[in-house]
């Protein structure tokens, strides 16, 4: 081996495969330090012989967890603690749906539309009563105003007859 070249380190890592069809077997395989994420899928691909390139493939260790494929997440293990590694098509673990909505969901969107039916039905109203509304206020408003204007000129009258006496009684002694 030429000295430029230091030697990879290495690990040897067990895996649990768990099959579409609900089989599992146990293999192990051996990772090398440098290697990318699609080289490490690509070899687990090809020692569990899956060709079809559609596979998603879920790698989680033994708490549950899934981990990328890295080297430095994965761990060197034993036998009887191996990752998982789950081969699924798209969208094959998420629970089907009856596509219809809950029932409460039903009853809450219910009240909602009464609601807006209510203060829709309350605005109808108030708006056939508006002009009768708008006079009455423009009426009182002017009756308030005459009101001030004939006060104002009742103290004119007032004031006018005054004589007015200037602002000394007597003449400053400069």
């Amino acid at each position: 081996m030429p000295s430029s070249q230091a030697p990879r380190e290495k690990k040897q890592v067990y895996i649990k495969l768990k099959l579409i069809d609900g089989n599992e077997e146990l293999t192990s395989m051996i990772v090398y330090e440098g290697q990318s994420s699609n080289e490490i899928k690509q070899l687990l691909m090809r020692k569990c012989d899956i060709t079809d390139r559609n596979i998603i493939l879920k790698l989680r260790n033994n708490r549950g967890s899934v981990i990328p494929f890295s080297y430095q997440s994965l761990e060197s293990n034993t036998r009887e603690e191996p990752f998982t590694l789950e081969a699924v098509h798209p969208h094959s673990t998420l629970p089907l749906s009856d596509r219809s909505v809950e029932n409460d969901t039903t009853y809450s969107i219910e009240d909602r539309v009464q609601g807006i039916c209510n203060r829709v039905s309350a605005l109808e109203k108030a708006i056939i009563a508006l002009p009768d509304r708008r006079q009455a206020k423009i009426e009182e408003d002017l009756n308030q105003l005459n009101g001030q204007v004939t006060f104002l000129l009742q103290k004119m009258d007032l004031s006018g007859h005054q004589e007015w006496q200037g602002m000394f009684k007597k003449h400053p002694l400069w």
